[in-house]
């Protein structure tokens, strides 16, 4: 059985992005929850400014779409490219 999918969006409270992102990752994760129902993940919603590390890392870029801890997405999100991505990912 593989491992499950690592989900992290990384936003901050009252950025007008992340809440789109978080929108557009709902549906993504709605189709590709449906049309890959054997596959487990896990969502994980990280407010950017709670860690130090990731706000020198990702303040400027958030949102910031993790999958399996690699950058797939920031600032404006893709919902075809994240689906897209996600299925590269449950392959690997």
């Amino acid at each position: 059985m593989k491992a499950a999918l690592e989900i992290t969006l990384i936003g901050r409270q009252g950025c007008h992005l992340c809440e789109e992102a978080q929108n557009i990752l709902a549906g993504v994760i709605a189709r590709f929850a449906a049309e890959n129902p054997l596959i487990e993940y896990v969502v994980d919603d990280v407010d950017v400014d709670s860690d130090l590390e990731l706000r020198d890392k990702y303040s400027d870029e958030v949102p910031v779409l993790l999958i399996n801890g690699q950058q797939v997405a920031f600032l404006r999100f893709d919902a075809d490219r994240i689906y897209s991505r996600l299925g590269d990912f449950a392959k690997n």
